[in-house]
């Protein structure tokens, strides 16, 4: 039975939680990391479902919904929780995988795929995540189905009694869901299954699934993300070909009213991410291996314009108050500022291995990078183009999302 989650009831005045923090995957590790930006260091860890990816803060801060790609759910951990933040420094503590990071780069470009060998002697526990109760997190699938393949297993588990599926597999099977994103008015979330092949929407306070589209797409191409757009019934969905193949993707665009497909835009190698301009006129998608930055013009729903990044263009962010769009280059360890006007390269800011998640502090003219090569946090001083500090994370940390209480 699924269960409304409270969006709107807090604790306040527990000491252990943090004021500003950045909640961290690690989806080589399945864990859950918590770094306070006020003490500078990691002051808690959670297990996870398998290959926890993206995430969602839901409109009141207090839940933090994890997107688990192998395990075909999402987990919704009760950020308000006193017992979480209780559990996580306790779990911290005691857990095996808090081993110093490797410091050796990522072999394979996907963060797609999890490739990314572990740290020597790490033993996990790989169903740690269900001994967590549930006034701490929750868990949903994302999708009800499971390949024939998985069943043998699923009875052999008892899994088809849960409400997820738990790491019963030596790797995923299932769905593998992927690039959530609310709704306008945050009722709804829309994500991606790369497996299945459709495109769902989930109830955002029940986590119930509403509607599942399927999406005309051929056997060598998967969906990656989702935009929706605001005001009208429409979402782009960007999907890649075979990892090595090196062949372009596309980026559907689907009629939300009808479920159907309404046009296909060509891409480059590898679309992934989909990052509107600040007055909603423009969609700016990487091209993951292909060095460069589509840029689409919604309502006319057609490329353009490309800009010219570096190798492996990983996450976008666009400067507060700016036309400046930041890009995290995963192959070159750097981040490049590109005037969206011009389409110049105005900057290269160099960091540790593997750059993906920014986030801006101090009003722009701080910038948080994730680098997964060192498993490290850099912080960047945007005047200057200087790393100032550098703080070592859990290893294998995939993605951020900054939380401020």
């Amino acid at each position: 039975m699924l269960l409304s989650l409270s969006w709107g009831c807090s604790h306040t005045g527990d000491p252990i939680t943090p004021r500003r923090y950045l909640a961290i995957t690690h989806s080589a590790l399945n864990r859950l990391s918590f770094f306070d930006l006020d003490r500078k260091e990691v002051v808690g860890v959670l297990p996870t479902q398998k290959l926890p990816h993206d995430m969602l803060l839901s409109p009141d801060g207090n839940t933090l919904l994890v997107i688990n790609s192998g395990a075909q759910c999402l987990s919704a951990y009760a950020l308000d929780s006193p017992g979480l933040w209780q559990q996580a420094a306790a779990f911290m503590a005691s857990d095996s995988s808090r081993n110093p990071s490797s410091g050796a780069p990522l072999q394979m470009g996907s963060p797609h795929r999890n490739t990314a060998s572990s740290p020597e002697k790490v033993s996990l526990n790989k169903d740690a995540v269900q001994t967590l109760p549930e006034s701490i997190v929750r868990h949903y699938r994302t999708d009800g189905t499971y390949p024939p393949q998985a069943s043998e297993q699923h009875r052999r588990v008892n899994a088809e009694s849960r409400i997820a599926c738990f790491d019963c597999h030596d790797r995923s099977v299932g769905g593998k869901p992927f690039g959530p994103m609310f709704s306008a008015d945050s009722s709804q979330i829309y994500l991606v299954h790369l497996a299945y092949k459709n495109l769902t929407v989930l109830d955002s306070r029940t986590l119930a699934i509403l509607r599942q589209i399927p999406l005309a797409l051929s056997e060598n191409l998967s969906p990656i993300e989702v935009w929706v757009h605001p005001a009208k019934p429409i979402a782009f969905v960007t999907c890649r070909n075979e990892i090595g193949a090196s062949l372009p993707g596309v980026i559907l665009v689907v009629d939300l009213a009808t479920g159907t497909t309404a046009k296909r835009i060509p891409a480059g190698i590898y679309p992934w991410h989909l990052v509107p301009d600040p007055a909603g006129k423009r969609l700016y998608v990487n091209n993951f291996q292909s060095s460069t930055i589509s840029v689409i013009d919604i309502d006319r729903q057609e490329i353009i314009d490309t800009l010219v990044a570096q190798n492996g263009p990983a996450m976008m962010s666009f400067v507060p108050g700016s036309d400046k769009l930041l890009v995290s280059c995963f192959y070159t360890d750097n981040v490049v500022v590109l005037n969206t006007t011009t389409g110049v390269t105005e900057r290269v800011i160099r960091v540790d291995t593997n750059p993906t998640s920014l986030a801006f502090a101090d009003g722009g003219a701080t910038l948080y990078v994730l680098c997964g090569g060192e498993s490290s946090l850099n912080v960047v001083d945007l005047e200057s183009g200087n790393v100032t500090e550098r703080h070592q994370l859990l290893f294998g940390a995939y993605a951020f999302h900054e939380i401020r209480r």
